[in-house]
């Protein structure tokens, strides 16, 4: 057994509710993993039990080749607490090994004693407490107070308690349709007067002006919003990665929507499966006053949650609180708006827009945003570059329909071909190029995605910047190689140097009436190619 990574998780996280200090391991061939992991909690419980610290809440999740070994530890010693697990690991590799257990470790604690009272404070007067290595605040938005992570933190008598306060606060998790959703929900508090701050992987924005640009949808970003003194309500995109990192930032939120689960990266952090991956797109529900899922999601169906849910549907689920019906947006039986009167769906053609459609409206609606705004959202938010960028984003070029999605995975692949087969009825271009950190089988996946839309040519270039480990020119070989496994001919597909060539060489042999998708990773050349200004 050999440690992998170590690392504190500083909020609410798969494991539990409360932060504590987690080690992965893998094992190697010898090990028994049962008993090395038997070891490791013996080893543990010796160092807790010198430490004072309660052993109760510890926790194992094993998957292929390792596990993850998690315990909660006190807010005022994690990064100590990651110290122990790491000695505890060692300690039971050396046993394991056949060797002596180590000593008990020395931890330089340095106690911080008033901050689990002022989290136990805050958290009885419903205030959000936010900690990072700079800072620790209480409150939100305009109503805050702050305090330096060196400086001694006030005893909880002496918090300024009477002018602090929280905003209404959302967390959006999910494979797809995280940012389009946020964007939307954003975009019907503004109508609504409010003044939202969002995060996403397109960067924090409060009151529609950027704050910071670039992927900001992990604890940090959520931090950053809830501390900017102009929001008054937060839209928080939630991924994946920063879950399995670090947590979640808040302990409680007003609402959480989950959009959908899809295969995407599959094998991080020793999530194997699809089951895995909704547990973990799931945590942004503890805590939360009310879950929103997607009713047509296999996946999520087979979770279930402890605050009140609300479901949507674009299939029509009977059970669904929103759904469509006859071509209608529906809320609890009452017609809301047409299909055909959301731009963002392209008439129904996007069903994965549809489903974001459906999902912001739920979602808009648990932050108590009024039913007018919610509508005049739907009505007013488009596909293009300007309200959404980057996210099936339609530009026509003489007479040649161009898609551009940031599609990435193979349901988001599937979605946008669909929505290209719809717009034009010539023959489809696509562009395509995927990081190096994508399994093997999910690019398989993404090509037969991309075959079954009987493209008549497929452009391939490399992404320089997203290596991730593969040597030059393997991902494009391997999706060459799968393109053609799928069906596509060899003829039809090609290697350009960058994107921008792509788009280039597919534009130059594209005419009125053909369609070219670009999918994933648009850079600033093939923007600005693209601006009708340009």
């Amino acid at each position: 057994m050999q440690l992998d990574e170590s690392r504190r998780l500083t909020g609410p996280n798969l494991y539990a509710a409360a932060p504590g200090a987690i080690a992965e391991v893998v094992f190697e061939g010898g090990d028994d993993p049962a008993h090395a992991v038997a070891l490791w909690r013996e080893e543990l419980g010796r160092a807790l039990a010198a430490l004072g610290w309660p052993a109760d809440d510890v926790h194992v999740r094993h998957y292929r080749g390792g596990a993850a070994l998690f315990f909660v530890a006190p807010l005022d010693a994690l990064m100590p607490a990651t110290e122990v697990n790491e000695w505890a690991v060692a300690s039971a590799a050396a046993r394991l090994a056949g060797g002596a257990p180590a000593p008990l470790p020395t931890v330089d604690l340095a106690p911080r004693p008033q901050l689990p009272r002022l989290a136990a404070a805050a958290r009885a007067r419903g205030v959000p407490l936010l900690i990072d290595d700079d800072e620790v605040t209480l409150g939100a938005g305009a109503r805050l107070v702050r305090y330096p992570a060196t400086a001694p933190l006030p005893a909880p008598d002496d918090v300024p308690w009477a002018r602090l306060g929280t905003v209404p606060v959302a967390l959006v998790t999910g494979t797809n349709g995280k940012t389009t959703t946020t964007r939307l929900v954003a975009r019907m508090a503004q109508l609504a007067g409010r003044r939202p701050g969002l995060s996403s992987s397109d960067g924090v924005v409060v009151d529609g002006r950027y704050v910071e640009r670039g992927d900001w949808s992990g604890p940090d970003a959520a931090r950053r919003v809830l501390r900017h003194p102009d929001v008054d309500v937060a839209i928080l995109e939630t991924a994946r990665g920063g879950i399995l990192r670090r947590g979640l930032a808040v302990e409680r939120c007003d609402a959480a929507l989950i959009t959908n689960v899809s295969v995407d990266h599959l094998g991080g952090y020793g999530v194997d499966d699809l089951a895995t991956m909704a547990r973990v797109k799931a945590v942004v529900a503890r805590g939360a006053g009310t879950v929103i899922v997607n009713a047509d999601d296999a996946a999520l169906a087979a979770l279930t949650f402890d605050a009140p849910v609300v479901r949507f549907s674009a299939a029509g689920a009977a059970g669904a609180a929103w759904r469509v019906v006859d071509g209608w947006i529906v809320h609890d039986g009452r017609p809301v708006i047409a299909v055909a009167d959301v731009p963002l769906t392209f008439a129904g053609r996007a069903r994965y827009n549809l489903e974001n459609a459906l999902a912001a409206a739920a979602l808009a609606t648990a932050l108590g945003v009024p039913a007018t705004a919610v509508v005049e959202g739907l009505r007013t938010f488009t596909s293009s570059a300007r309200d959404n960028p980057g996210r099936g984003n339609v530009v026509e070029r003489d007479g040649v329909q161009i898609v551009v999605d940031f599609g990435h995975n193979p349901a988001a692949v599937r979605g946008v071909i669909a929505l290209a087969r719809g717009l034009a009825p010539g023959r489809l271009f696509v562009s395509l190029g995927m990081a190096g950190d994508r399994p093997d089988d999910e690019l398989a996946e993404v090509a037969r995605e991309v075959a079954a839309g009987r493209p008549h040519r497929v452009l391939i270039r490399e992404l320089a910047d997203y290596l991730r480990g593969r040597a030059p020119g393997e991902v494009p070989a391997r999706l060459v190689d799968d393109l053609i496994a799928a069906g596509v001919a060899a003829a039809a597909i090609a290697i350009a140097p960058d994107e921008l060539a792509t788009v280039r060489d597919a534009l130059a042999l594209a005419r009125p009436g053909d369609v070219v998708v670009i999918l994933c990773h648009l850079d600033a050349a093939v923007e600005a190619f693209l601006t009708p200004s340009g």
